[in-house]
């Protein structure tokens, strides 16, 4: 046993963000050295990425010098959502990144520890329950650089630590190829909404007499071959969300029907948990009182406006969600409609005396393209099976994923053989 400061070899490689007023948002620049906050934790599976706030090369020299982390760190949450562990790609763009606040960084002597055996002991339950014990409750909820360099942590010989990061990698790496799949397959389906409902590309090409591309005569024949004054598609016009949409706008139940032991239906105040597709169930709610239907469009109405997931069974939103069905009972098309008016609900994030934010009459009278009915369904039949494969993915990855929680202390703890842990990882990856 020994302390993660002295496996990672000394506190020195263990960083924190910069404190009080020497990063703001107003050191925020276009362009320079990229900022590593909460909303790039974990956006690729393991790894840091997502969209990055940038402070100049004079600010990082002048105060920040000592708050850089670079590819291969390990990055720890301390305040906010405790518990997010991420790495830094080791291919990545950037050659150094500032913390942010909210983080800390570990750089790790690789002739001492293994980095992915230390990542994954960082998602375990062992520093779980070490960090609960260990949270400071004044003000925001934390942990400190003391907290983090004083975890207890087991060390294996070098080989085993390897050993152990390669199992549990193997499902890791399995999560991450049915993400990337699922990603290629969303954006097949909203290029295909794009290309009828946004640019017209088979009423353009009526217009000029050609048969529109990857399209049967049938299908062809339901699009216009002309424009109208208004540059939408002949006799088509724009409707509001209202005409579109049964919308129900969250509110939060009383806080004593919060818990997290699966008791009543999930919970989502905001977009903290939402995922790729789906959000991930973290809080319940014994008494809910707004209610979002499977596969019900689920719109993020406060900062930040319009991020989007998709409900995976029946839940509870709180007043951070709101939820979208089509009227016509329709799940594939309703959900690229709401991707295209993304532009409209980014524009409500700077809305609001504090923080952005969009109501029921706001959202209610977005316009949107009147699509014809029989080009909803066709735009259905084609997209359906695409998300349903994307269902089936996002299913097996969280079987995967709690094949992994379930090994991971075990390995750790040397309750289970490598081996055998190899043998069912190979079972789940192949089925």
């Amino acid at each position: 046993m020994t302390t993660l400061s002295e496996a990672v070899g000394g506190p020195r490689r263990v960083v924190g963000g910069p404190f009080g007023s020497k990063l703001t948002t107003r050191d925020y620049t276009a362009t320079g050295i990229p900022v590593i906050r909460g909303g790039n934790m974990e956006v690729n599976g393991r790894w840091i990425g997502g969209e990055y706030a940038f402070v100049s090369v004079d600010k990082v020299s002048r105060d920040l010098k000592t708050n850089l982390a670079h590819p291969g760190d390990i990055i720890v949450t301390q305040r906010g959502t405790l518990g997010q562990v991420s790495i830094v790609p080791d291919d990545s763009h950037y050659s150094r990144f500032v913390i942010s606040q909210s983080q800390m960084a570990i750089s790790v002597d690789h002739a001492r520890i293994n980095r992915d055996y230390l990542y994954y002991y960082l998602r375990s339950p062992v520093f779980a329950e070490y960090s609960h014990t260990q949270t400071i409750q004044t003000g925001v909820p934390h942990i400190n650089l003391g907290i983090l360099r004083d975890a207890p942590l087991e060390m294996r010989p070098l080989p085993e630590q390897r050993s152990i990061a390669r199992v549990l990698g193997a499902l890791d790496d399995k999560i991450e190829l049915n993400r990337r799949m699922s990603a290629t397959l969303e954006e097949m389906a909203w290029a295909l909404y794009r290309s009828w409902f946004v640019d017209f590309d088979p009423v353009h090409a009526r217009a000029l007499g050609h048969p529109p591309a990857h399209m049967d005569a049938t299908t062809a024949a339901l699009f216009p071959d002309s424009f109208g004054p208004d540059s939408l598609p002949k006799g088509w016009e724009m409707w509001s969300v209202n005409d579109v949409f049964e919308v129900v706008m969250g509110q939060s139940p009383p806080g004593n029907t919060y818990n997290d032991d699966g008791d009543g239906l999930p919970f989502f105040q905001g977009r903290t948990d939402f995922g790729f597709r789906y959000p991930e169930n973290r809080k319940f709610c014994s008494a809910p009182s707004r209610i979002a239907e499977p596969e019900s469009v689920l719109l993020s109405v406060r900062a930040p406006v319009g991020d989007l997931n998709r409900a995976w069974e029946r839940c509870c939103i709180g007043r951070g969600v709101a939820s979208l069905s089509e009227k016509a009972g329709r799940t594939s098309f309703g959900y690229y409609a709401m991707w295209s008016l993304k532009a409209e609900l980014l524009s409500y994030d700077s809305e609001g005396t504090v923080f952005g934010a969009i109501n029921k009459k706001q959202l209610l009278g977005l316009s949107c393209v009147a699509v014809p009915e029989a080009l909803r369904d066709c735009f259905e039949e084609i997209v359906a099976p695409i998300d349903s494969r994307i269902r089936n993915l996002t299913d097996q990855s969280r079987t995967l994923a709690a094949l992994r929680d379930a090994l991971l202390p075990r390995l750790m703890s040397g309750e289970l053989r490598i081996r055998e842990a190899q043998k069912q990882v190979e079972e789940a990856v192949s089925a």
